[in-house]
């Protein structure tokens, strides 16, 4: 099959082959970002839990605790996109 030029530089084959690249390339970065406002909600979220803990509660129950509120509850875990 010849390629033919296609509107500039390059064939069409080309073309489509540097816009995939392109695309796929902003998908990385916008998982980067998701995953950076992901860890960083969760920080905020542990730095407030932390602020209103139990004190008269052990380390590990306190430690269960916030990992039950992190989590959220059992029945929309499986629902999460992040998870």
């Amino acid at each position: 099959m010849k390629q033919r030029p296609y509107r500039g530089n390059g064939c069409l084959q080309e073309r489509i082959s540097d816009e995939l690249c392109r695309r796929r390339a902003e998908d990385r970065d916008v998982r980067s970002k998701d995953e950076v406002r992901r860890q960083r909600a969760q920080n905020l979220a542990g730095t407030a839990i932390n602020a209103m803990a139990d004190h008269s509660a052990s380390r590990i129950d306190q430690s269960a605790r916030k990992h039950d509120l992190l989590d959220g509850p059992m029945e929309f875990r499986s629902s999460r996109q992040d998870r």
